[in-house]
């Protein structure tokens, strides 16, 4: 075989491994990005120093009595305490008590929220709507 054609044999296969290897490379990149981000997520969703709250601006401000029961279900030391049709509930609390409590799930309850003058959240108020 001559030399040109044995050279050029050579350099297609060195140069089709080279395209191998950084086509495996970028894989293993885009693959390493989405697991940090799926990492990112779900350490986001797992961190519990971030609660999710009920937003008045969507709906019409209310919030059903399985709404309010999720909420008390979710009470934690430190949060703020929370008063449904005059009975008071601070955390830690027990979820026994909480089967027992007699709150409708159907009906629905306006929030007021209680905030001190650094504007933390120091009781939730829910009203009955009749």
């Amino acid at each position: 075989m001559d030399y040109a054609p044995r050279t050029m044999m050579e350099m297609s296969v060195a140069f089709l491994a080279f395209l191998m290897a950084v086509g495996t490379g970028l894989l293993l990149f885009q693959n390493g990005a989405s697991l940090n981000t799926l990492a990112y997520v779900s350490g986001q969703a797992q961190d519990r120093s971030l609660h999710q709250t009920a937003n008045p601006a969507v709906g019409d401000g209310t919030m059903s009595g399985a709404e309010v029961l999720h909420v008390l279900a979710r009470l934690e030391e430190g949060d703020a305490e929370m008063l449904v049709d005059g009975i008071r509930y601070a955390a830690p609390l027990e979820r026994e008590q909480l089967r027992m409590a007699g709150i409708p799930l159907q009906k629905k309850y306006v929030p007021e929220y209680e905030r001190d003058a650094e504007g933390r959240l120091l009781r939730l108020v829910l009203r009955r709507v009749p």
